[in-house]
């Protein structure tokens, strides 16, 4: 993993991490899939907020089109391309970028602007899961989605309380 800081957004994104990664020690044959966690400043104000926090933006489109673009000027072919954002465990402007060798066969960009929507997404369907099939009762299953939300730093006001499901 590399640890960089900048922001996305940052024109000079490109040569910031092109001073990070040496390409000539990835191999040329091999095709590789990109993961990126970045510190999602829209995020710090108004955690999951209905606004802004969580919404895909273009520059997080262009983001991905400009490393795509740096690794296939370096005759580096990549095939999927994870870009996540986050405000927990990150500095701010923190950027990790993780190269891992491809196990699918088709080109795809994923991209979660609220690294803490997905996990908790993911931690709720399972919870859903065990609720409608009677092994939790609707107690532990509210008790479990506040310990989720806690631990996920998910903040919520009074009022989208009262229609928790």
């Amino acid at each position: 993993m590399y640890k960089l800081f900048g922001k996305i957004t940052d024109p000079n994104i490109e040569s910031i991490i092109n001073s990070k990664l040496n390409f000539d020690n990835l191999n040329k044959d091999q095709i590789y899939d990109i993961h990126v966690d970045f510190y999602n400043s829209d995020l710090e104000e108004d955690m999951l907020n209905v606004d802004v926090s969580y919404e895909i933006k273009r520059v997080h489109y262009l983001f991905i089109k400009k490393i795509r673009t740096m690794f296939e000027n370096n005759q580096i072919k990549i095939n999927e391309f994870y870009l996540m954002g986050t405000i927990v465990d990150m500095k701010e402007n923190e950027i990790n970028i993780s190269i891992l060798k491809s196990k699918g066969d088709s080109k795809k960009n994923v991209v979660w602007p609220c690294k803490e929507i997905f996990l908790f997404e993911d931690q709720k369907n399972k919870l859903d899961a065990l609720l409608f099939s009677n092994q939790i009762s609707e107690e532990d299953y509210e008790s479990n989605l506040e310990f989720l939300k806690d631990e996920l730093n998910i903040y919520e006001n009074d009022e989208e309380h009262k229609y928790i499901n």
